[in-house]
């Protein structure tokens, strides 16, 4: 067993650092991050930050059956067994949103909800190409181990960006009351269960 986790060790860190990566942005930064001429509400930005995130994680994940459907051949020949690219863009976006939850520099919330929708597709091409990549590497019972193991990855990503979420959000919060007025800006999600309904639509002019 420790020697397919050490064999195993490249991918996992790749997927550590996209779903670290993924639930830092979504979780700790993009929810300081609403626009005062956003067709919607500062509080309901986050509920339509998610809701783009979830979609395409969905698209993401799903690509492969889709063309397995279509054609089987496509299937096989979509598979991206780099995951260390995926990785890569998901961390270089973490960093782009920090800065950008810093010096408030993004003129428009469809510039967010744009890098959302990758963020979202990345991470879920990255699951779905890390279950076929750990899949086709081991065979016999060592399969279903790295199948099982290789979630220790994502749980662990999403574990340790809860951790520091903890310290990086206040922090971003504070300071971007130095930028503006109104505090709503500064945080999109609802601190209390009192509103279920949300505005994450487009209104006609």
């Amino acid at each position: 067993m420790f020697m397919v986790i050490r064999q195993m060790m490249p991918g996992l860190i790749s997927i550590f650092i996209t779903c670290f990566s993924e639930y830092m942005i979504i979780q700790s930064v993009v929810t300081t991050l609403a626009f005062p001429h956003a067709p919607f509400k500062p509080r309901d930005h986050y509920q339509c930050y998610i809701v783009v995130l979830m979609g395409h994680e969905v698209v993401g994940r799903s690509y492969l059956v889709v063309l397995s459907y279509i054609k089987p051949d496509w299937a096989e020949k979509a598979k991206f067994p780099y995951l260390w690219v995926l990785s890569t863009i998901e961390a270089i976006l973490l960093l782009f949103f920090v800065l950008a939850a810093w010096y408030r520099f993004l003129p428009s919330v469809w510039i967010v909800l744009l890098l959302v929708f990758v963020i979202g597709a990345v991470f879920g091409l990255t699951y779905v190409n890390a279950i076929a990549f750990f899949r086709d590497r081991f065979k016999d019972n060592y399969e279903e181990f790295a199948m099982g193991f290789f979630l220790v990855a994502i749980t662990g990503g999403v574990f340790a960006s809860g951790l520091l979420g903890l310290y990086v959000e206040p922090i971003l919060r504070e300071h971007c009351t130095m930028f503006t007025n109104n505090s709503d800006f500064c945080f999109t999600r609802s601190k209390s269960l009192d509103r279920f309904t949300s505005t994450c639509i487009v209104k006609p002019n």
